[in-house]
């Protein structure tokens, strides 16, 4: 089934698109909290993440259940996060988000954060075997949103 039939035939924006990538941290899961406690130390604050990621960071209400269906429904679906997967994977597990996903894409796997360039989107199409042009972003914040645009992609800003 074509991406925009099985979300919305009437969203013109969907057409010709083949792949969904999200961004995590605020879009798919409630996070943000955590990361704006502030922190004289950077790595007391990788900690404190690490801890939370493995204990009490919850999806957000339906996220799995929606990335269950696209996976249900053959559609590709990518994570791109600044976040690195060995920061996240506590949450990756417990959730078993691997199993929903074809490819998580963190900033440590292109050198350089979202809000700078957009080549962890260009990453991620490329790992879902699609072109820039057939993917859908969603992203929860303003610097990031420009950065996936630059890649070509279509952008659905989430708040």
């Amino acid at each position: 089934m074509k991406l925009y039939e099985l979300l919305n035939p009437e969203k013109e924006y969907l057409k010709g698109k083949k792949a969904l990538i999200f961004d995590m941290d605020g879009t798919l899961i409630d996070s943000m909290l955590f990361w704006r406690k502030p922190f004289e130390d950077f790595n007391e604050q990788i900690k404190y993440m690490y801890e939370k990621y493995n204990t009490v960071i919850e999806p957000k209400e339906h996220s799995i259940e929606f990335l269950k269906y696209l996976k249900d429904n053959g559609i590709p679906v990518a994570i791109a996060s600044d976040t690195p997967k060995k920061l996240s994977i506590g949450f990756v597990e417990r959730y078993d988000f691997e199993s929903y996903i074809d490819c998580y894409v963190g900033s440590d796997d292109v050198g350089v954060y979202k809000f700078r360039s957009p080549a962890i989107y260009l990453k991620a199409a490329e790992l879902l075997g699609v072109k820039p042009e057939e993917c859908v972003v969603f992203e929860d914040n303003y610097t990031s949103v420009l950065s996936a645009l630059k890649s070509g992609m279509t952008v659905v800003g989430v708040y």
